[in-house]
């Protein structure tokens, strides 16, 4: 249901810009149905195996992620608006929420008796977060360094670490976000936007425009095509997709994107509560917060209850790396779920196995 909204709303922004006569459909069209496709091929191959094979791949996909991220920040990665985050028409920071989420929930199942201590816990988790994190911030993408940040600290809750321990990353973490926004910059000229909107209308623009766009649509919308507020929100393709689904479909299909998400994070949560094991339970929670806390963050800047900061909304903004990522955790989320599931049966029937994989027949249950 979100694909066919990003993708609806993606294809009434862009009919208005085909070329008549050489486009059929806009390229960003195209180029966001392709990564759809290519997302979802990613989801069956992931959902079809046993994603307990991907424990043998994870330093591999970390290792490869901290190299593309270090590739961005060369000659090869490409600039655009001041920041530099795209390396061959990708984005390697949203591969790298997949190789983190994997890392972390290998460690805390394999030092799971040390995760109650603050060297285990804390410290052998943030070593591995700590260098995907300041690749990102550097590039600089500091929205996706606190999203990743935020995921890690929870990740170590779920691990086994201790609520005194986690305590010291989120006050270290506060005063580094405090640090950085007391230096002058865009990052503080957002958050003063934010707490003084009517000092700041340059930078509180795209927010009006598209609380103006919720507002022109109201409870019905104005119908598909045919709104004319969209046009006036900058980014509205990608960060501020929601204003426009707002203003041509209506309250109740801006209520159902939220119910979209809320369901998705249900749906997590039990997967996670029912994995077949640790590392499936460590990895569902974290995909589970990724999609939820992005959601979260982007549903709260459009809406103007947080400041603005350039996040997609999961699922509906154009991006394809970020597709493809997010349909390939989808495609992990239902592998645990399976793998639970095939669990269960085989509990139910009475057919237990030993620690070495086989069925054992010798002493029945």
């Amino acid at each position: 249901m979100l694909l066919v909204f990003g993708l609806a709303t993606l294809a009434s922004i862009t009919m208005s810009r085909a070329t008549p006569g050489a486009d059929f459909v806009h390229p960003w069209l195209l180029k966001q149905a392709l990564a759809c496709g290519i997302g979802f091929v990613g989801l069956i191959a992931v959902a079809s195996l046993d994603y307990r094979r991907l424990e043998q791949l994870v330093w591999p996909i970390y290792v490869l992620s901290i190299v593309l991220l270090a590739l961005v920040l060369t000659p090869l990665g490409t600039n655009n608006k001041g920041a530099q985050r795209w390396l061959w028409g990708t984005q390697p920071s949203e591969f790298a929420k997949l190789a983190l989420i994997l890392s972390l929930a290998w460690f805390s199942v394999r030092f799971q008796h040390r995760m109650a201590t603050f060297t285990g816990g804390i410290l052998g988790m943030g070593v591995i977060a700590f260098p995907l994190l300041a690749l990102i911030v550097i590039e600089p993408d500091k929205g996706t360094t606190l999203l990743l940040g935020a995921v890690t600290v929870a990740l170590m809750l779920v691990g086994g670490a201790l609520w005194a321990h986690v305590m010291v990353p989120v006050v270290v973490g506060l005063a580094a976000f405090t640090l950085l926004l007391s230096v002058p910059g865009y990052a503080r000229d957002r958050v003063q936007a934010f707490l003084n909107p009517e000092d700041n209308k340059a930078l509180t623009y795209q927010v009006d425009r598209g609380l103006d766009a919720f507002g022109a649509g109201g409870w019905h919308g104005t119908g598909f095509g045919r709104g004319t507020h969209k046009f006036k929100v900058p980014e509205v393709h990608t960060d501020f997709i929601l204003p426009a689904v707002g203003e041509e479909l209506g309250l109740p299909a801006t209520l159902g994107v939220v119910l979209g998400f809320a369901i998705i994070l249900f749906c997590g949560a039990l997967v996670a509560h029912w994995a077949a094991d640790g590392f499936g339970m460590v990895l569902a929670a974290g995909i589970t917060f990724v999609i939820g806390l992005q959601a979260l963050v982007n549903l709260g800047v459009v809406t103007h209850l947080l400041p603005n900061k350039g996040m997609a909304l999961p699922f509906m903004s154009r991006g394809g790396t970020g597709t493809v990522v997010l349909l390939t955790m989808i495609g992990l989320l239902i592998s645990i779920a399976r793998q639970a599931e095939m669990r269960a049966a085989e509990t139910a029937s009475g057919l237990t196995r030993n620690p070495f994989g086989d069925a054992d027949t010798d002493f029945p249950e």
